[in-house]
């Protein structure tokens, strides 16, 4: 899982500040090289500027945890991150993180919670675990499984930090002793090894905090698919006849096809309305084939349709002998002097179809030629195809 996991916590010298880090990379240097650091602060401190945790899986990727991250673009983020989840961004629920989101920087699930310590003001530390990621669907995803860790590991850090300030307030209350000097300076704040009295406590939280990466790209995966992929994958017959075919996108030449504009002015306006409606809604077409332009006007009104190949038995031609019936489901093209006219039952609707609609408005349009309207009614007919 491509994203940062960090511990944060308020230092009363220095203010909120990133203390340990634990990412993902690919690149060995930054397994080696030593982190950048200007606080000198014992509080501010975790492994310091020298030392790398890496750990490897067996795919090869490398979880590195240090002080600082190499890049500064993603350090200045995370430093951002340790402002907000410790001031502003705090569940007071306390049953989980808070996700909240920057479309400029990254998203963060972050947990606060506090640890006891003697020395500090109010007897108390703040810290908190910050998830950075730039993927929001991913980081909402997989929020209830890194949360509940979260939530481990601060529980662990609590019961260690407990264990230590009970010792030490059995030697003296400070508390007691605070009350009745009213004076309380006890310098810079104390260490995250001091708090808990684990001198390996950054090496566990490597640990927690590579299973938390590594648990992340295991518990929630995305698989990218063309729309083709998954349409084929769910139901194959449903790519049949579809923006997927082939040569779906092809547009005719006027060698080949009549164009609209000239098919409009053979016809007529008022009949090649009633030819346009019909073929967008699925009626079946027949022309009379006495006239010599019979099948260059089936062969143009296949422009209107989305694959060419379903125009066999949509438009056809008819002889004079041949008796057909006109039905609402059924258009008759005849002709009389070089004059067409629709033998067609239905009437066009006072509101017609979109397309159509826009299919009008493109052929009115003077600025454009016919090669670029037919281009554009084919992008029309992809759209509403798709």
């Amino acid at each position: 899982m491509n994203a940062i996991v960090g511990m944060c916590h308020f230092c009363e010298a220095h203010g909120p500040r990133p203390l340990f880090c634990t990412f993902t990379t690919d690149d060995e240097k930054h397994a080696t090289e030593s982190s950048k650091s200007t606080v000198e602060c014992t509080g501010c401190t975790s492994l310091g500027p020298e030392t790398v945790y890496v750990s490897r899986d067996d795919g090869g990727t490398i979880f590195c945890s240090r002080e600082s991250i190499p890049n500064t673009d993603v350090m200045a983020f995370l430093r951002q991150a340790a402002i907000r989840s410790i001031t502003c961004e705090v569940s007071w629920s306390k049953e989980g993180g808070v996700v909240y989101f920057s479309e400029t920087l990254g998203h963060v699930l972050s947990l606060m919670f506090q640890l006891r310590d003697t020395r500090a003001r109010g007897l108390r530390r703040w810290f908190s675990i910050v998830v950075l990621m730039r993927d929001k669907m991913l980081l909402l995803n997989i929020t209830p499984v890194l949360s509940e860790h979260m939530l481990k590991i601060s529980k662990e850090l609590q019961s260690l930090a407990d264990s230590v300030f009970n010792e030490e307030q059995k030697i003296c209350s400070q508390r007691a002793l605070r009350l009745t000097t009213g004076s309380y300076d006890f310098g810079q704040s104390r260490s995250l090894i001091q708090l808990s009295g684990d001198g390996e406590i950054f090496k566990r939280l490597h640990s927690h905090f590579t299973w938390m990466l590594k648990a992340g790209a295991l518990t929630y995966s995305e698989t990218l698919h063309t729309s083709q992929e998954m349409l084929r994958k769910i139901n194959p017959n449903s790519i049949k006849q579809s923006i997927f075919e082939e040569n779906a996108c092809s547009v005719p030449s006027d060698e080949e096809y009549m164009p609209l504009r000239a098919l409009e002015n053979l016809l007529s306006q008022e009949v090649f309305r009633i030819l346009l409606y019909c073929t967008l809604t699925g009626i079946d077409i027949v022309i009379k084939s006495q006239h010599q332009n019979a099948s260059s006007i089936a062969k143009g009104l296949t422009r209107l349709f989305p694959l060419s190949n379903i125009n066999s038995t949509r438009i056809r031609l008819s002889n004079n002998s041949e008796q057909v019936q006109c039905t609402g489901r059924l258009c008759v093209v005849d002709s009389e002097t070089n004059n067409f006219y629709c033998k067609w039952p239905g009437v066009l609707p006072p509101k017609c179809p979109t397309i159509m609609n826009r299919i009008e408005a493109s052929m009115k349009n003077s600025n454009i030629d016919d090669a670029v309207l037919h281009q554009y009614i084919k992008s029309l007919q992809l759209e509403w195809l798709g």
